[in-house]
């Protein structure tokens, strides 16, 4: 009775059996980041926008990537990508006992090529300090977050110069003015700003940034929840070319009526207009 039962048993595991289905995150992303441009990935909570960063930067190591990604026209090769691309994370992680200068010379002194003298890497670190706008605090310990020394703010200005002295091309900013208040927000950006105006290429993520913080970019790559693209390209003086092309879109896949955009209040409606609408 008891080999009966097992065999029952067996039969019932087998009929029961689960095939384990892919989980696509991303599907059919076209784009491209130019040197000087501040682009802005942008999407609802689990539009793939860190996922897309990630896979990007070759931060992903599991599951399946197809497609191609390029590097000025060729093939993106890891080890060399590795070397001309920097990554800020989301969490502002320093060491609480070094000063924001300790903290600059061990990025640039570790990794830095070993060919560059001792007095390049002291001057690029001068450099970057005045870049970030932390020269008058140089000599602060970093300390704890919310307890002492720097600021939330004063700490995301580090986490990008720590990337900057390794003097990369490319630049990954996971949501850089996340936490802030509007003020903190603006000097974040305006750091931003200076590190595309050196010819660097910088994709950010955003989540739900204010109208200033979203005309600080050039570029918008936008995704919907599924990790599809809906808008990839410039957008224009106040969000212009944005604002043209979703006045289109929206005649045509939207039957809710709404007054033409005002710029000053565009990117809210187009908010409020991505909720109620399926985007195809």
């Amino acid at each position: 009775m008891s080999r009966l039962g097992g065999a029952a048993t067996t039969a019932e595991m087998k009929s029961a059996e689960v095939t384990e289905s892919k989980l696509q995150l991303l599907s059919g992303i076209t784009g491209a980041f130019r040197p000087g441009v501040l682009t802005a990935l942008v999407g609802v909570s689990g539009a793939g926008k860190t996922t897309l960063m990630d896979v990007l930067a070759g931060r992903k190591t599991g599951g399946y990537i197809e497609g191609d990604i390029r590097i000025s026209g060729y093939p993106k090769n890891q080890k060399t990508f590795a070397r001309i691309s920097g990554y800020c994370e989301q969490n502002d992680i320093h060491s609480p006992q070094t000063t924001v200068r300790e903290a600059l010379i061990y990025s640039a002194w570790l990794r830095l090529a070993s060919e560059i003298d001792d007095a390049s890497k002291t001057a690029f670190v001068e450099e970057v300090l005045e870049l970030v706008e932390l020269k008058q605090l140089e000599n602060a310990l970093v300390g704890l977050p919310g307890i002492t020394g720097l600021s939330t703010e004063q700490r995301k200005r580090l986490t990008i110069a720590v990337e900057l002295v390794a003097n990369p091309s490319i630049i990954f900013m996971d949501e850089p003015t996340s936490g802030l208040d509007a003020r903190a927000a603006a000097i974040v950006m305006r750091t931003v700003r200076n590190t595309v105006d050196t010819g660097r290429t910088v994709v950010c993520t955003i989540h739900q940034p204010s109208i200033d913080i979203f005309e600080a970019f050039d570029e918008l790559l936008l995704l919907k929840r599924g990790g599809r693209v809906i808008y990839a390209g410039e957008l224009g003086h106040y969000s212009q070319k944005l604002v043209d092309y979703f006045q289109v879109r929206r005649s045509s896949l939207c039957h809710k009526r709404y007054p033409p955009f005002p710029n000053e209040v565009s990117y809210l409606i187009l908010l409020n207009w991505f909720t109620t609408c399926h985007v195809r």
